[in-house]
């Protein structure tokens, strides 16, 4: 990477980070008409809870309130902020600091990344649209969108490089953050094959590396059995509590569709076309993508988004659809047009601004 690219890169990074809590913390005093106590509050929601729950006190069986429940909460990104506390005392802090470290590795490594196969004015258009996505805010906050992408990431620019346990190491991590870590394991494989010719002749025992990744998911069922004696236990609140189950991807969008002509106005606009949308506007991108990226990244890119979309209700799909990232470099090859990059870049600004606001307000912004 030349100084040119770093310079422009570390801009882009300061900026949105800068941004985004200069943003949030202004539109919370407009919409709310006081000050916060403290800019770490106003990002303390939803899943956020359950995540400095788990970091401070670890999983539970007890069906007091619904620490119970926080099992289907994956360990390593709770680990990480547990990590950070003991340095800076405050978990809160300590999530937010792993959040925007984690993001500042995912945007370097997807320029990285991209640099592999493209030019410099791709790739640095690819961590802008990365960076400014509708739902990007979560980049920053204390979910594990930001630590995913930047194993993910990592783990695709390192097997790129033939580096194969840094690959399989991060692979294997990012099944221990999000369930559909579990994808690495193909996509990898994929990517491996792809780079031997797809000849047997040509496999190396390096491939056994890759091994490594489902154990990250396995260390997760060995929590789910230490604390309820069931290995799966995570399934069954899933359907029990948010009445999640698998079933054929359409039967999601179909609901989504169906949802956005009964519901109020609001939930109209965030939980029936929202949800369509984005997941149609995935689907639509991996289509197009078959044609010019690699076969590794188009069958991450497909089996994500049908993790995303088979399930009997579609629910955070606009946040989902940042995990896969690959589109940010389809959209990247697609911005080469002018007036296509305009489009873009100001169709995210705007509905960001909307859902950040939404977002440090605690309402529901995916």
């Amino acid at each position: 990477m030349n100084s040119k690219g770093l310079r422009e890169l570390a801009i882009i990074i300061i900026i949105t980070i800068l941004g985004t809590y200069f943003f949030s913390y202004v539109a919370f005093i407009v919409f709310q008409n006081k000050y916060p106590s403290s800019l770490l509050e106003i990002w303390k929601h939803w899943d956020t809870v359950g995540y400095l729950d788990i970091a401070e006190r670890g999983y539970s069986s007890t069906t007091v309130g619904e620490r119970h429940l926080r099992i289907v909460f994956f360990p390593f990104y709770p680990f990480l902020i547990r990590l950070f506390a003991f340095v800076f005392k405050n978990y809160m802090l300590s999530a937010l600091i792993v959040s925007n470290l984690a993001y500042v590795f995912a945007a370097y490594h997807l320029y990285k990344l991209v640099l592999l196969d493209y030019p410099k004015e791709d790739a640095i258009r690819a961590v802008i649209y990365f960076s400014i996505f509708p739902t990007s805010y979560f980049l920053h906050a204390a979910f594990t969108e930001s630590a995913f992408l930047a194993l993910t990431i990592g783990s695709f620019y390192y097997g790129r490089k033939e580096k194969w346990f840094i690959s399989s190491l991060l692979g294997m991590f990012a099944c221990a953050t999000r369930i559909n870590g579990i994808i690495m394991f193909p996509a990898l494989l994929t990517e491996y094959l792809l780079q031997k010719g797809f000849k047997i002749s040509n496999i190396k025992k390096d491939i056994s590396w890759i091994s490594l990744v489902p154990l990250g998911f396995v260390s997760y069922l060995i929590i789910n059995y230490i604390v309820f004696d069931d290995p799966f236990k995570f399934i069954e609140f899933q359907k029990g509590h948010w009445s999640k189950t698998l079933t054929y991807p359409w039967y999601g969008l179909l609901g989504a569709w169906g949802s956005a002509w009964w519901r109020s106005p609001t939930e109209r606009m965030l939980v029936g076309w929202a949800e369509l949308i984005f997941g149609v506007f995935g689907f639509i991108l991996i289509l197009w993508s078959m044609f010019y990226l690699r076969k590794s990244y188009v069958i991450y890119m497909f089996i994500i988004w049908l993790t995303i979309t088979s399930t009997s209700f579609l629910l955070s799909t606009p946040r989902y659809t940042l995990s896969i990232f690959p589109l940010f470099i389809s959209l990247s090859l697609i911005g080469r047009r002018e007036e296509l990059n305009y489009l873009i870049t100001f169709v995210s600004f705007l509905f960001l601004g909307l859902f950040l606001t939404l977002f440090i307000q605690g309402r529901w912004a995916f």
